[in-house]
Parts: C-alpha cells; sequence; structure tokens
C-alpha cells in the first residue's frame, strides 16, 4: 500500500513540474514575443530616423507614373482600374479637365508641406498621389469611349430635388451676406443667380453657387456652415444637369449602363481614392481645417485658392482648345425638356 501511494505522489509531482515547465515556456514566449515587437518597432523608428524626407519622395517621382498622354494613361490604369469592384460604384459625372486643374493646383499647394507629411506617417502614399494627373487623364480618354446616353426624367428631377435644398439654403445665406451692411460680396451677383426660374436655369443655380462661394473664399472662409463636399456635390449635380436640360427638347429614355461606362466610373473612383491621399497628407501636415481651406474639392466647377476660382475653368478650357482631349459629354445635346 505504501509503494502504491509514493507511486501516485511521484506522478503528481511530475504532473505538476511538467505544468509549471509549460506555463513558464508560454510565459517566455509571451514575453519573447513582445520583446520582438518592441524591437521591431524601435527598428522601424531608428529606420525612419535615419530616412531623409526628401530622398523619399524624389524616390516617388521616380517611381511614379506621369506620362499624361490620354490613350497612353489608359492603357496604363486601365488593369487596375478593372480590379475595382461594380458594386455600388457611383456614376461619375463630372468633368475631368476641371477636375485636372483642381489636382494640379493642390499639388502645387501641398508640396512645401511635404516633407513635414513625410516624416509623420509610417507609409505615405507619394506614388498614388503624384500619379494623380496622369490618372485624371485616363479618365478623360475613358470618359470619351462611353456611348452617348441621356438621363431619364425621372432622374433629371431626383438630382433637381437633391440640389434644391442646398440651393435654396447658399442663396439665403448669400443674399444676407450680399446685404449692403455686411457686403461680403456684391449684391447684384447674388440677385443675378436668384433671378429665373425652370429646370435649367436651377441647374446653372447649382453651378454658380459653388462658384460664388469660391471666387469670394476671402470674404466667406470661417463665416459659413456648407462643408466642401456639399458645395462639391451641388456643382456635380449642375455639370451634370446643364447638359441634360435644353428648353422645347422632348424626354429621351436612357440606355443600360455599357462596359465603357462602368470602366469610366472605376476610373474615377481610383481618382477618388488618391485624391484621399493627397489630403490626407495635407491634413497631416497642416491640421484638417487648414488642410481644408489650402486644397479645393476633387469636383468642384472651380479652383479654390489665392490663384482665383475662374482660373482653373480658364486653364482647363485652354488645354481642350490646344489640342487636350476634352470629356466626352455624358448626354446628347438634345436632352430633357425645361419647364
Amino acid at each position: 500500500m505504501g509503494g502504491n501511494k509514493d507511486k501516485k505522489a511521484r506522478a503528481k509531482e511530475a504532473k505538476a513540474d511538467k505544468k509549471a515547465g509549460a506555463k513558464a515556456g508560454k510565459s517566455d514566449g509571451v514575453r519573447a514575443a513582445k520583446a520582438g515587437k518592441k524591437e521591431a518597432r524601435s527598428a522601424r523608428k531608428r529606420d525612419r530616423a535615419g530616412v531623409d524626407p526628401a530622398a523619399l519622395i524624389a524616390e516617388a517621382r521616380a517611381a511614379a507614373f506621369t506620362d499624361e498622354a490620354p490613350e497612353r494613361a489608359f492603357a496604363h490604369f486601365r488593369p487596375l482600374a478593372e480590379r475595382v469592384p461594380a458594386a455600388d460604384l457611383p456614376v461619375f459625372t463630372g468633368q475631368p479637365l476641371l477636375m485636372r486643374a483642381n489636382v494640379m493646383a493642390a499639388l502645387d499647394a501641398l508640396d512645401p508641406h511635404l516633407p513635414a507629411a513625410v516624416s509623420a506617417l509610417r507609409e505615405p502614399r507619394l506614388k498614388e498621389v503624384f500619379e494623380l494627373p496622369a490618372l485624371v487623364m485616363a479618365l478623360d480618354f475613358s470618359a470619351a469611349r462611353v456611348p452617348v446616353a441621356t438621363l431619364s426624367a425621372g432622374e433629371i428631377d431626383r438630382m433637381l430635388a437633391e440640389g434644391a435644398p442646398w440651393r435654396e439654403l447658399m442663396l439665403s445665406y448669400l443674399e444676407v451676406a450680399s446685404h449692403p451692411l455686411l457686403g461680403l460680396l456684391p449684391r447684384e451677383r447674388v440677385a443675378a443667380v436668384r433671378a429665373g426660374s425652370g429646370k435649367l436655369d436651377k441647374a446653372r443655380d447649382f453651378v454658380a453657387l459653388p462658384g460664388l462661394f469660391a471666387e469670394f473664399s476671402g470674404a466667406l472662409a470661417g463665416k459659413h456652415p456648407f462643408p466642401a463636399d456639399r458645395l462639391d456635390l451641388l456643382a456635380t449635380l449642375g455639370g451634370a444637369l446643364v447638359q441634360q436640360v435644353r428648353p422645347g427638347n422632348a424626354a429621351a429614355a436612357v440606355p443600360k449602363r455599357t462596359e465603357e461606362a462602368i470602366l469610366r466610373d472605376r476610373i474615377a473612383a481610383l481618382v477618388a481614392e488618391r485624391y484621399d491621399h493627397l489630403q490626407v497628407l495635407a491634413a497631416v501636415a497642416l491640421g484638417k481645417r487648414k488642410a481644408d481651406a489650402l486644397l479645393p474639392a476633387l469636383r468642384a466647377a472651380v479652383s479654390l485658392g489665392s490663384n482665383g476660382a475662374a482660373e482653373a475653368q480658364e486653364d482647363a478650357t485652354a488645354e481642350a482648345q490646344d489640342g487636350a482631349p476634352a470629356e466626352a459629354p455624358e448626354s446628347a445635346p438634345a436632352g430633357m425638356t425645361d419647364g
């Protein structure tokens, strides 16, 4: 009996020792893993401390695809665009050449602040940002491949209804801001937007209102409640509608979305994503508020900034006249009726 008891005791002790050893080994493993992660973080910090931001910027510029010839840019970016999911893909209704003007203005504004952004970010998306001008020209070429289409009467009405509340809010605000007691902008400019009626006039108002906010951005900065994306939305809606609404013309049915249109919309999604990267760089370097004030909205009808809103429109128009491919219209000239 005594021998059996000793045997059981030794087995129990061995089991306890094994359990304690396993626990100690596990603890050692956890400690080793933590130490490894800490060392990796320290190594990254040492690596970052030894990297010259200017060298990283130069390396990214050299690696970026910057050929703005529309057909070559389209061929380069097409494989990447074809991997963009088509589900819930927004229909692109913007103007690529105006987007290019905004991209160029944003890149120029960001350039002096790039070293600060690179120093603060672990993996700054520089190459993607530097490729934006070429990517926008790929979008312009892709838009030209889309068969001419028109919006249905119902789509026209939905777009007008989407922009109508913002049109009224912005007009009401600008009427107050242009009052002689405030004089933030000329009263007659606001009155000209308010005048008129009908679908075509409202569509033109959608374009004109963001233009006024951009043109008088110096006087209105910090004094109005309208986010840049709402101004951008109104300008985008207006840009699409003014191509579709024509006095006295009958409505035409909208055809099915084509493969060319889907590819165009995929490239547009890539442009929007990369412009987000550009905005991140600016926000990291300057803070979000200053970055928002510095950079134009991607699809705004006019560029914001010190050079004035009209310059973006004029530059884009001049490029088209000098031989750069202009955006193919989303619709035939005979779009929807005004009334």
